[in-house]
């Protein structure tokens, strides 16, 4: 639950629009709505200002309250939802970013298995929260998941050097991994890759640097240097070269949970048994 939204200052207006488109009411009535609701309480939950609204120490304590509620009711949802013995519905799904792990079409083939199930889908690396069911199943690289999740390790993802033909070919006829331009993934945390560079490569050339995997993908197809990402990925594009002998930079170990409230949940095991019987990494 956000806060409130007759909130935030100069923006008050605009607040109280989107509350009331939310509600599918006029902002006249959202406002008559808490007058009645804080005559039935016999208490001031937003004090008027110059500015717009502010929530008074009632209604700092009625929000709090509030929150700890929605998400009790929510984890009551998820319970019920969990024990449908049903395989249809939504199912809402965390992976890795494209680039890392392409298994769409492992979804159009589960999809024209189970035509009734919408799948939405949400690639990136920050780690969504089962326990708060912002999603269904989340396919996350750990070394050991949270005790509260349920699932099972579906395999290894592992990091190599790639570069495309086109650009080998620009290169000295008798080059070296000193003649190397270099892609550069960046993350928020340190990346086995990323040190391996820095220990192997003596003052190794950085000519491009992106968060995204998707880009450094995009870089290494486009002939900009030697990136390194997944052999899974590498796969899939044939003008690609394998560098070092195909050394094993990194592995990063891939699981695929649930919150264990959902782990009865038919459309869940369903997919989870599905995507453990058709995607393999090793």
């Amino acid at each position: 639950m956000g806060k409130p939204s007759l909130f935030s200052g100069r923006s008050t207006s605009r607040h109280r629009i989107r509350a009331a488109r939310e509600l599918n009411v006029s902002h006249s009535t959202v406002l008559r709505r808490i007058e009645q609701f804080e005559t039935i309480l016999g208490s001031k939950l937003f004090k008027k200002l110059q500015r717009g609204y502010e929530l008074t120490a009632a209604g700092e304590q009625l929000y709090e309250n509030g929150q700890s509620i929605e998400i009790n009711i929510d984890q009551l949802l998820s319970q019920a939802e969990g024990h449908h013995d049903v395989t249809q519905g939504k199912l809402r799904i965390s992976q890795p970013e494209i680039g890392i792990l392409n298994i769409y079409p492992l979804y159009a083939e589960f999809k024209r298995q189970h035509p009734d199930i919408t799948l939405e889908i949400q690639s990136t690396m920050a780690a969504h929260n089962l326990a708060q069911q912002e999603v269904d199943i989340v396919l996350r690289f750990s070394e050991q998941p949270p005790e509260l999740l349920v699932g099972r390790l579906i395999g290894t993802v592992k990091a190599k050097a790639y570069a495309s033909k086109h650009y080998l070919k620009q290169l000295p006829k008798n080059h070296t991994s000193k003649d190397y331009d270099w892609i550069q993934w960046q993350r928020p945390k340190s990346v086995p890759a990323s040190n391996w560079v820095k220990d192997n490569i003596l003052n190794p050339r950085i000519v491009f640097r992106t968060p995204h995997m998707p880009d450094v993908v995009s870089a290494i197809l486009s002939g900009i240097g030697v990136g390194f990402m997944s052999s899974h990925e590498a796969a899939q594009h044939k003008s690609l070269v394998e560098l070092f002998d195909g050394e094993i930079i990194a592995t990063y170990p891939l699981w695929m949970l649930t919150h264990r409230d959902l782990r009865n949940s038919e459309r869940v095991t369903t997919f989870m048994r599905f995507m453990a019987e058709n995607l393999h990494l090793d």
